[in-house]
This record gives C-alpha cells, structure tokens and sequence, in this order.
C-alpha cells in the first residue's frame, strides 16, 4: 500500500526533474544560438573592467571566450555545467597561453568568473521571458558557478605547472652562472652583468663554499642553514649543487657547528674567486680524508696536504724508511699508532700516554723502536717532518 502511494510521488520528481532539465538546455541552445553577439558583447566588458586584456588582439580574446562557453554549454546534458576533456585542454592551452603572454593567471580566473557572471545574467533575461520556473533559474545559477569553480580548477593547476617549471628553469640557470663562475668560465663583463641576476654584488668581495654531506637528507638542511647565517642586511647568498657538490658563494661565513664539513677560502672578488674556489675544494678533499668537521679553511689543516704526496714519490721515501713496520710483526701497528700520536700531540709524552691508555715508558719504549725500525729521529726537525708526512701519507691512502 505504502509502495502504491509513494510511486505517483517519486515519478511526478523526475518528471519534474527531467522537465527542469529540458528547459535549462532549451537555454542553453537559445545562447548558443546567440553566441557571436553575445562574445562580442562579453568581450567588450572585459576590455572594460579588467586592464590586463589590453595587450591581448581582440581575435584571439573572442575566439577563446567562445570556444570555452561552447564547450561548457554543449556538454550540459553529459556534464551538468562542468567542463569535459575537451574543455579543460582549451582552457589549459588558454592559460598555458596567457602565460607567454605575461598575462596574469589571477587575472584569468577573474576573467571566468566575470563572463560566468555575463552568461548567467542573459539566461535569467531569457528565463524570465519565456516565464521559466524559479527551480529551472537556480539550477542555471548551480551550473554557471559550477563552470566557474572547474575552471578555477584547471586555472590553479597551470599555475602550479607553470610555477614548478620557472623554479626549475632558475634553478637550472643558478648552477650554469655558479658552475661557470667557479670555474673562471666568464669574462669581466659578462660576470658584471649576470651577477646582478642572481643577487650578487660585482663589487663586492665573496667567499667560495663547498661541502658533501654524507647525508642525503642533510643537502636541504645545510643549504637552509647556509641561506640563513651567511646573508648580510645588504647580501644574500647563492647555494646550489654543481656537479655533485653543494657550493655557494656568500658574503660572510657560515655557522655549520660539527654537524657538517664546509671548506672555504679568502674572500675574493667575482672576477678573482675560481682560484679561491680550487682551494675550497682541495681544502674539503683533505679535510675529508683526515675526518674533520666544521667549517675548514686551508690554514686550518696545517700540514696535512703535504700528506697528499704523489703515489710514485710516496712509494719510494715509504720502502726506504717504513717498510720494517710492515713486516708483519707483532707490535709493528702500536709502534706507529704511539708515533702518529705523539706527533700530533706535538711531542706530549704525557698526552699521548693518556689518549692510548698506556703508561708513559710505553710511549717511550714504543718511540726508541720507531727510531730502531726507520733510522728517522723524532728530535731532528728534518726526520720529525718525514716521519709525519709519511704517516699522514699512509692514513690518506688507508681511508
């Protein structure tokens, strides 16, 4: 019984439904059919309200704002006012468009709103005339707004597409200039000219960064941390990584802590810093082979890069003079663990004792068969340079 009543119910709904239905695309084909005139007209608004179409020819402004109405209201009856493939593409070639342009895509999305507005108001006109139902008039109104909200969709996505691709264009164009900078790639002229594009000061005087975080998560963080303690209230920073090294150029130095290795060098004019640069990085590749952290400049690694000896050169003074430690005797690896640290606790008997947990006659014991095994006296100035570059040799070609 409940069934018997409630069925006239629900067919007189979608017959009014389908009713409502009919007259909104009766609608729709009277502006159709009206659409040159009606373009004409939207177009003449929008020149008028909105500044940014002056440099845009009247043709083209015409035949996008047709194609895109057409597309909305042919597809009515499969989209109810949305826009379908074919319409999102002409809008996104509209955008992609404006942009070349340097039309603004805000102002494009006003521009939709705007013309949904146009439309709306001479379907209400004609609604109005033909005596239409208010039910018909507010579902134009859902469908006009609903075209309107699509297409702001679609707007926002080439803005973020256009966006992504500038930073990546930038970013592109950063690690060209710093790659060609640091490498004495660019004549005067041209580093006075696109200097200024990146933010740097020709005149001023910089300094030359570069580090290799073992981290991969650590690229991000340390080029925050650069970007952040290395700019001046008139300087800024430019980091990138250049193949397959984060380097920078900055007005002042950096505060890594120990967290990070960074090597640099003396501050130098644009022009001047591929040679301070080529020390940064010979700075970070000792730096790096010794374990050491922090921000590192040359003058910091003492005598280290005097253990970078050539391998032939290396070979030869290593058979002449340490060859007995590598025998394969027992005790041979604490003789020359005791010796790298005396040296580098400047010749503290005391402080190598502490550091290797043995007693002081040890470390004694442990110098006098040094000198037994290598014929190098740790009291001769001469020998005491040969004993630690050789050592210091040994510890690169180790790592």
């Amino acid at each position: 019984m409940d069934h018997a009543l409630g069925s006239p119910s629900a067919g007189d709904s979608l017959g009014r439904q389908q009713e409502g239905r009919d007259e909104l695309l009766i609608l729709a084909s009277y502006y159709l059919e009206r659409l040159d005139d009606q373009v004409d007209s939207l177009v003449a608004r929008l020149r008028e309200r909105m500044p940014e179409y002056a440099a845009v020819p009247t043709a083209e402004l015409r035949a996008y704002t047709a194609a895109i109405i057409r597309s909305a209201l042919e597809q009515l009856p499969v989209t109810d006012g949305g826009l379908d493939a074919g319409g999102i593409r002409a809008l996104q070639e509209l955008a992609r468009r404006r942009v070349e342009q340097g039309f603004p895509l805000e102002a494009l999305t006003r521009s939709i709103q705007i013309s949904a507005r146009f439309v709306l108001d001479a379907l209400d006109e004609e609604a109005s005339k033909r005596g239409l139902s208010d039910r018909v008039v507010l579902a134009a109104h859902d469908l006009a707004w609903r075209f309107a909200n699509d297409a702001a969709g679609v707007i926002n996505a080439v803005r973020h597409e256009v966006a992504v691709e500038a930073a990546r264009r930038d970013a592109e164009q950063r690690v060209d200039f710093l790659r060609a900078l640091l490498h004495a790639q660019l004549s005067a002229a041209r580093i006075s000219v696109d200097a200024r594009t990146f933010g740097l000061d020709p005149t001023a005087k910089y300094q030359p960064l570069c580090a290799r975080p073992a981290d991969q998560n650590d690229w991000a963080a340390l080029t925050a941390v650069l970007q952040r303690t290395c700019a001046t209230h008139e300087l800024l920073p430019v980091v990138a990584v250049v193949d397959g090294d984060l380097v920078a150029v900055v007005p002042k130095c950096p505060v890594v802590g120990d967290r990070w290795l960074v090597a640099t060098a003396e501050p130098a004019g644009l022009t001047d810093l591929a040679y301070a640069f080529d020390e940064a990085v010979s700075t970070l590749e000792i730096a790096q082979t010794f374990g050491l952290t922090g921000l590192v400049t040359i003058a910091d690694l003492g005598p280290l890069p005097l253990a970078m000896l050539g391998a032939d050169t290396a070979a030869h003074l290593e058979h002449r003079y340490l060859r007995a430690l590598d025998d394969g005797q027992p005790g041979r690896q604490d003789v020359e663990d005791t010796v790298w640290d005396f040296l580098e606790y400047d010749r503290n008997l005391d402080q190598t004792a502490l550091d290797l947990h043995v007693h002081r006659n040890t470390v004694r014991y442990r110098l006098a068969r040094f000198q037994e095994l290598t014929n190098l006296d740790l009291r001769c100035t001469r020998d005491v340079v040969l004993a630690w570059c050789l050592l210091a040799h040994r510890r690169v070609q180790r790592s």
